[in-house]
């Protein structure tokens, strides 16, 4: 089995990455014991993701290299996976959808190290999914499986909607390079709690949603069609709808949601300005491993990456905006959201924090509240009174290139970009946050610092 660097460079000290973040660094960290020594706040990426201490601790132990990675929590989700299937063959529901969703996030910690071996990632995936699949009907709030027509393809998904009278406003939550959807999970938790459904997807071209880096550059039409589908669903408000994305995720949801006026507010944690800031900075020595991700060789991976860019689509926005980002980030540097902040001319709101590290995971105690809060209080403007709001349009068909042309051929809008290209493979408390910084164990970790500015339109 072939794997590299991946999201193990929180193994790696921040000052280092330029340098020394490369496969072979990373497994000499790791047979030398780095993987014990992982800091406090890199395990919470971890355990805000459904792992335990202990669990995590015995996990590192065992590791000693990136091979074992892969292995170990593989092995643990599988262990995982059997404790769920014997607690629902006795009825313990409940516990049963938490050893499955154990078992998922397990599966998909194995995964973000496997890039050269597309049968494995493919078999840790479908574990991922298999696993959450099996979870997802003994949820407190249930996740019920939802597939969104687009071309010749099906977009998958979960809606999940809190209980009470009524459409509910909704949130849609896209997921970022090498994730997947199922990992949002604890993301809905608490969009539910604040009495507003979701819907989780894997970003357009990202997890399970067919590997095509040309849905990525233009995820437009993708926002289009999950719009119209939740339109046609009675439990959903389609007046009240916000779309959130994480990393890439976050790039695809603003670009969706200036395209589609039916989209009344925008959310983004460490969304990219552009894409070239992974490609040629922070990850240009991953290439071949993130050319591997969308089965496409490096040189043809660097024509589209030039299109995955925000520049023309901020000045278009004109719904509120709430960006995140961290000063510690190893994969999109913090700098990229004042630079979406400052571009934008919309309502916005931008929360930086200057020892968060990527997708501001080790300070999701302070964040999550923040932007869900955000979320909320966006939706509660357009909900409908007493007398029904019109429902806005679709946007209009001027794009050629993706709308005239697929009423012919729903792929022929691909070709005339030359996007076509074969696909590989698609067949409960919130832990406090800490600074994303690597300090002599005796130091005292300083109080989290948050920037935050507002604009309005």
């Amino acid at each position: 089995m072939q794997v590299k660097g991946g999201r193990l460079e929180l193994l790696v000290p921040h000052m280092l990455r330029s340098q020394l973040l490369r496969p072979g660094f990373v497994r000499l960290s790791l047979k030398l014991g780095a993987a014990r020594q992982m800091p406090a706040w890199a395990k919470l990426q971890f355990t805000n993701h459904g792992v335990t201490e202990g669990d995590l601790d015995d996990v590192l132990g065992r590791v000693d290299g990136l091979e074992s990675w892969a292995n170990e929590w593989e092995a643990m989700g599988r262990a995982f996976e059997k404790r769920g299937g014997d607690a629902m063959a006795i009825g313990r529901w409940r516990e049963s959808a938490h050893h499955f969703l154990t078992a998922s996030a397990c599966y998909n910690f194995a995964q973000y190290v496997v890039f050269l071996d597309p049968a494995h990632k493919r078999a840790l995936h479908d574990g991922c999914v298999r696993a959450y699949a099996m979870a997802a009907p003994h949820f407190d709030v249930p996740a019920v499986p939802i597939e969104v027509p687009f071309r010749r393809y099906l977009i998958r998904g979960y809606l999940r909607v809190p209980p009470g009278d009524g459409p509910r406003p909704v949130v849609v939550i896209f997921n970022g390079t090498n994730a997947v959807k199922e990992e949002l999970h604890w993301w809905s938790d608490a969009y539910l709690a604040r009495g507003i459904a979701v819907c989780m997807f894997d970003g357009p071209g990202l997890g399970q949603t067919f590997h095509r880096l040309g849905h990525v550059g233009e995820p437009r039409p993708v926002g289009v069609a999950i719009m119209n589908h939740i339109e046609a669903l009675p439990e959903l408000d389609p007046d009240a709808v916000g779309f959130m994305g994480l990393s890439l995720g976050g790039y695809c949801a603003i670009r969706m949601t200036a395209h589609d006026p039916r989209v009344r507010a925008v959310a983004a944690v460490s969304p990219p300005f552009s894409a070239d800031v992974y490609w040629n900075v922070t990850l240009a020595s991953m290439r071949g491993e993130l050319a591997a991700l969308y089965d496409m060789p490096v040189e043809e991976m660097d024509r589209h990456i030039p299109r995955i860019t925000l520049a023309d689509s901020l000045p278009k926005l004109d719904r509120p905006l709430m960006v995140a980002g961290g000063g510690r980030d190893m994969i999109t540097p913090g700098e990229e959201a004042f630079r979406i902040f400052e571009t934008a001319r919309c309502e916005r709101e931008l929360v930086f924090y200057p020892r968060a590290a990527h997708d501001c995971f080790n300070v999701l105690s302070d964040l999550r509240p923040r932007m869900v809060g955000w979320m909320a209080r966006q939706l509660t403007r357009h909900r409908p009174g007493v007398v029904p709001r019109p429902r806005r349009a679709a946007p209009p068909s001027r794009d050629a290139a993706w709308m005239a042309a697929e009423a012919c051929d729903p792929d022929f809008a691909d070709e005339l970009r030359g996007e076509n290209h074969p696909v590989e493979w698609h067949t409960h408390t919130e832990q406090p946050g800490l600074n994303a910084s690597f300090r002599w164990p005796w130091m005292i970790d300083r109080a989290l610092e948050v920037v935050s500015r507002t604009a309005l339109a």
